[in-house]
């Protein structure tokens, strides 16, 4: 008997948080990468206006809907401002420009729309112990490379479906979502590592003693930088590096709000730059 893929993997986290949402009558909704459509078919049922877009739109599988071709490293096919809901799931990590991706999930969110987003998880502990021994998410898995990192290729054409070869984890990935105008609105949590949960026992009072030596010590290093503007920012990575959803769980599934247009994004990074500079 075939498992339930909907039981499986972040899917299951993806699906239950759609459906405690109720219905969706009238919420348009983009799905990219939307693969078979899964999460397409949900949204579709609740009565969303979904637009799925993949690299491969013919796997799509979902009766009333027709899968649309997009490639994420590209300008997505979809009008500025249209999206209510913009869902990446298991996307990101395929990327090598994550930042001009993220950038264009802003564009096609309306002012407030919200931006689900998953990706295996590299700020576990045991990937993270992983990293430091064969720089791979799992030790028992040869490094990333050119024979294992590309998964298929479209046919006859030169483009490439890249597999986990841009893997990112928590303080990265946050990093750029607040580059690219978003704020964050949950942390979901997602299925444990029994080995993460362990080691994150095992190495609690050396986690918080250099996660809070780190926060201390850095602004005294770096008094160029006002301190009413970033102790925000580096309380939100301390909190980050000391949950036990960034040392357990094997995915992260974030909820993130389009608190600006990327262009305003933009200047307020030039405004904390411009706060340091006369000052080195």
């Amino acid at each position: 008997m075939a498992s339930d893929p909907e039981t499986k993997g972040i899917h299951k986290y993806v699906a239950r948080y759609l459906r405690g949402l109720g219905r969706m009558d009238g919420l348009r909704v983009v799905d990219v990468p939307a693969g078979a459509g899964r999460t397409s078919r949900i949204l579709y049922e609740a009565g969303a206006e979904v637009v799925a877009l993949d690299l491969f739109p013919e796997m799509l599988q979902v009766d009333g809907l027709e899968g649309t071709f997009a490639d994420l490293s590209e300008p997505l096919p979809v009008e500025d401002g249209w999206a209510d809901l913009v869902i990446c799931q298991e996307g990101i990590e395929h990327l090598s420009d994550q930042l001009s991706a993220l950038e264009e999930f802003n564009r096609i969110l309306k002012p407030g729309g919200r931006l689900l987003i998953t990706t295996p998880n590299l700020s576990n502990l045991r990937s993270r112990v992983s990293w430091f021994l064969m720089e791979s998410d799992m030790w028992r898995r040869m490094p990333p490379s050119e024979v294992d990192s590309i998964w298929f290729s479209e046919g006859a054409s030169d483009r490439l479906y890249f597999g986990h070869l841009f893997l990112l984890g928590v303080h990265r990935l946050q990093s750029l979502l607040r580059i690219a105008g978003f704020q964050s609105e949950e942390r979901i949590r997602t299925k444990a590592s029994i080995t993460s949960v362990w080691m994150t026992v095992l190495a609690w009072p050396v986690l918080w003693l250099t996660t809070t030596l780190a926060q201390v010590r850095y602004p005294r290093k770096n008094r160029h930088i006002s301190p009413e503007l970033v102790t925000p920012v580096f309380q939100e990575h301390r909190d980050l590096n000391l949950s036990f959803t960034t040392n357990a769980c094997k995915s992260i599934f974030w909820v993130q709000r389009k608190a600006m247009e990327v262009p305003e994004a933009r200047a307020r990074l030039k405004d904390l730059t411009r706060s340091g500079q006369g000052e080195h």
